[in-house]
């Protein structure tokens, strides 16, 4: 009998190792577990915060580029405002020569030479230097806005380059992380 008691003692006492080894090892595996849960949780949110980044670079590079086309829309109406500008200007100059040249007429002035022809040489050389005024006005306008456009789009490149910069420093941010993490 002692025999029997002796054995179910150490068969009781192997039991209860088996099952304290068990629990341990079922304890390190959930940790094992949660440890690897946090290393994947960490691992997704390292990845959309580099596709956000990423994605609000392209969308400011998208809105600079919107602007720089409508820089390059307003010169096109700029260059139409001053045709139409200097188109006005020669008319109202056609229209001023045509009115005096009848009223010299019709009083009985030569209009070839004296103060007929000087006051009309007059008049279309100031007409002249408003359409060259107008002309470079026109001419620095467009100029600008050329520049303004040629701006925005380099904003818009750098703001697209800035975003997978970002990315990618959230990318080895989140990397290192893991790294630390073991």
């Amino acid at each position: 009998m002692s025999t029997i008691a002796e054995t179910m003692g150490t068969a009781s006492a192997a039991s209860g190792a088996t099952a304290a080894a068990s629990t341990a090892a079922t304890a390190g595996s959930t940790l094992f577990s949660a440890s690897s849960a946090f290393s994947v949780l960490s691992g997704a949110s390292t990845v959309l915060s580099m596709l956000n980044a990423n994605r609000a670079g392209e969308a400011k590079a998208q809105a600079l580029n919107a602007q720089a086309d409508d820089a390059d829309l307003q010169t096109q109406v700029e260059q139409t405002q001053g045709i139409a500008r200097q188109t006005s200007l020669k008319k109202a100059l056609v229209a001023q020569l045509g009115e005096r040249d009848v009223a010299t007429a019709a009083g009985g002035t030569d209009l070839s030479f004296g103060t007929a022809a000087v006051a009309r040489r007059q008049d279309v050389t100031d007409s002249e230097r408003a359409l060259s005024v107008d002309q470079d006005t026109t001419d620095l306008r467009v100029a600008r806005l050329r520049e303004r456009a040629a701006n925005y789009r380099i904003q818009g490149q750098q703001a697209s380059a800035g975003g997978l910069g970002s990315a990618a420093a959230l990318g080895l941010e989140g990397a290192a992380k893991l790294f630390k993490r073991g």
